[in-house]
């Protein structure tokens, strides 16, 4: 009974071994697939426009403190819609005087969504603190330039990926060629 237990044990182990390593090897294959063809992507962009309205009040939240550095477009009570990477609006958005707070009311915000990248192209949005109306604005340059950083970030990211994925390769070979004496251990 105990050897049984023992083996099922070392099967499952095994298993979720070779689960990991398949999802390091997808993980790897599909973000270096956004890395090569990030121009495409870009020129693929979706455009989305979002208003207010009296029923779905849309707040913009911010926080450049770690971890979780991000702007969040909210639907007031409802959650985020959209989650954008606060690094490259550190002068306008992510300010620390509105960390975590929900007074930035938007009227209007154009956003461009390109593979899993969210960019800000055009806001609107009301302090209801100081009830000041402020417009951003963000040119088409701009907006590359912000992808051009996210996919170079990307590449350290699927390297240091790779890397795991390499050692969870040569254990899954490992199990393989020995599998009958990793079950009897």
């Amino acid at each position: 009974m105990h050897q049984t237990i023992k083996t099922v044990f070392r099967l499952c182990f095994a298993a979720v071994i070779f689960l990991i390593t398949a999802a390091l090897i997808l993980t790897c294959l599909s973000k270096t697939q956004e890395i090569v063809y990030a121009d495409k992507y870009f020129h693929q962009a979706k455009n989305i426009s979002l208003d207010s309205t009296a029923n779905e009040q849309l707040v913009l939240l911010s926080n450049n403190q770690s971890p979780d550095k991000a702007i969040f477009i909210l639907l007031a009570n409802n959650g985020y819609i959209a989650k954008v990477h606060c690094e490259h609006y550190l002068k306008d958005i992510c300010l620390d005087n509105f960390n975590k707070s929900h007074t930035r009311q938007i009227q209007h915000i154009d956003l461009i969504k390109v593979g899993q990248f969210h960019y800000i192209k055009q806001v609107s949005f009301t302090n209801s603190r100081s009830h000041q109306q402020h417009v951003l604005k963000y040119s088409d340059a701009q907006i590359k330039q912000f992808y051009q950083q996210d996919i170079s970030g990307l590449k350290y990211i699927v390297f240091g990926v790779a890397l795991f994925a390499i050692a969870a390769i040569y254990i899954s070979i490992r199990i393989l060629r020995n599998f009958k004496s990793f079950l009897n251990k």
